[in-house]
């Protein structure tokens, strides 16, 4: 399986309560990241440690990504931690710090594809696979940042 390792960092003006619950309500991501295309509960009621969803994510690249997470580690408002299967096997983590009168927001993704194309291309496309990501997760903070603005007013 082809591994990849991301770190992600977003800079936001809002205070880390804030922030920290609107990325920790993914059932909503839909309505304002692009690239999640279904957000589903899988353990109705149940939040923090061991609650898991189900996520279609699409970037740039004509291929959907699907995975589920379970919650492993839940320390409001600083830190979340889980583990993936599916399309993307691996662990993730989710660290919200004050910067400011902001929130630096740092998103660790270490994942392994599981998918037979994704893996038979990746040595020729991991660097596309990469791009892919990372507009994914651009176009996440854009949102973000819009979701901000929408709420402030």
């Amino acid at each position: 399986m082809a591994e990849y390792r991301f770190i992600t960092r977003w800079r936001v003006n809002a205070p880390t309560q804030i922030v920290w619950d609107i990325l920790n309500d993914a059932m909503r991501y839909p309505e304002w990241w692009p690239c999640y295309k279904r957000c589903q509960h899988l353990t109705p009621g149940v939040t923090g440690v061991g609650s898991v969803s189900e996520y279609v994510v699409r970037g740039p690249l004509p291929y959907n990504v699907r995975y589920r997470i379970e919650v492993t580690h839940y320390d409001p408002p600083r830190e979340a931690s889980f583990t993936a299967a599916g399309d993307l096997v691996g662990d993730g983590r989710m660290v919200y710090e004050p910067d400011g009168d902001g929130t630096l927001v740092t998103i660790y993704w270490n994942v392994q594809t599981s998918g037979f194309w994704l893996n038979l291309l990746a040595p020729l496309l991991r660097g596309l696979f990469a791009w892919n990501h990372n507009t994914v997760m651009r176009k996440g903070e854009q949102g973000l940042l819009r979701r901000l603005r929408d709420q402030a007013r």
